[in-house]
């Protein structure tokens, strides 16, 4: 038995409330709204301060921790404190929310972050941890973890230390926080469960699409992969139309796609030989990373490049400039970031 899984499902369902619970905490924080939208699912990458979506740009300054895309604007983190740059370039300090927990839905329309800045606290003052969802297009709360106190003696900090709930996902309407599904539309939540494996399993998850495409279990070796009902054999992704699988079970990872149907191996045409898949622009169009890997260096991670790539033909288009890594950076603060990753690939 994972006696792990399950004290972290004790506190997710601690966190979350139970099924019948009502929505949303006290005191919520609305979420910042630009003026005008831009292209959200257009390739995205941050660099020297500057983040690029498509061809507009926006100064972010040297400390970016991770950030995803809103319709109007880009939401990121800095140092625990969430800010907002709209598509205009006017920045804002949304909330010190302490945890570097981020997620944005397929269509943008849903963001999602882990909040410690507010509701009840334990004896040292530690706020009890809550997950909170909103309307991109209005700024308007969806769903906030109900206010619970915690037990008498609790040391949250230690407890978060051991065990942090994690925020796994978000779309139109489920939220996937911890161990728990969690229903924007009434608040219900559904505690995950364990398959054969010992692997959490969600309600939901696997058929919800996020940003970079359908969650798998994959299967096989060498030039085939295929769908599989279990972990063992690694973890995919797979395209909104179900048509191409992408092995993302180790790094680094090479440039090749795999057919869904017939699990032949498709080599992706980018610039070297290997390639991190980032998130889809549509059904038709993905964008990722291309990198250039040395083995023989310190750092085998030598030189990356955004490209945009046509999931029929896997031709792939570059979209931004090389950008060669600097041995000399001590890796304090980015220097690049594509959406949805909060270290450097």
């Amino acid at each position: 038995m994972n006696l792990r899984g399950l004290v972290a499902g004790a506190l997710a369902l601690a966190l979350t409330g139970c099924a019948t619970a009502t929505m949303g905490g006290k005191e919520p924080f609305s979420l910042p709204v630009g003026p005008t939208e831009w292209d959200a699912t257009a390739p995205a990458w941050y660099a020297e301060g500057t983040l690029h979506v498509g061809k507009r740009t926006v100064e972010l300054g040297d400390r970016v921790d991770h950030f995803v895309l809103g319709p109007t604007g880009v939401y990121w983190m800095r140092g625990g404190t969430l800010m907002f740059t709209s598509a205009e370039g006017k920045t804002e300090t949304v909330e010190k929310v302490v945890w570097d927990n981020l997620a944005v839905s397929a269509d943008r329309s849903v963001f999602a972050t882990v909040d410690q800045s507010r509701g009840p606290t334990d004896e040292y003052d530690t706020h009890v941890l809550q997950v909170a969802a909103f309307d991109t297009h209005t700024g308007e709360q969806l769903y906030r973890t109900p206010d619970q106190e915690p037990e008498d003696g609790a040391d949250l900090a230690d407890l978060y230390g051991e065990i942090m709930p994690l925020l796994k996902g978000v779309s139109n309407e489920r939220l996937f926080f911890g161990s728990a599904t969690i229903d924007l539309t009434d608040g219900s939540t559904t505690p995950s469960t364990e398959d054969g494996d010992g692997i959490e399993v969600y309600e939901g998850f696997a058929e919800t699409l996020f940003p970079e495409g359908f969650h798998v279990y994959i299967s096989g070796a060498g030039s085939r992969r295929v769908l599989s009902e279990t972990w063992i054999d690694g973890v995919g992704l797979l395209s909104p139309d179900r048509s191409t699988i992408f092995d993302t079970s180790q790094w680094p990872t090479e440039a090749v796609a795999y057919d869904a149907k017939t699990g032949r191996q498709r080599q992706i045409d980018a610039p070297w030989g290997h390639f991190n898949l980032v998130a889809w622009s549509d059904e038709d169009t993905f964008f990722g990373v291309a990198q250039r890997i040395d083995e023989k260096a310190v750092n085998v991670l030598r030189e990356q490049q955004v490209v945009t790539c046509e999931v029929r033909t896997l031709a792939c288009t570059p979209v931004s400039p090389v950008i060669a890594t600097d041995d000399e950076d001590e890796g304090q603060d980015a220097a690049f970031l594509v959406e949805g990753t909060s270290t450097m690939l």
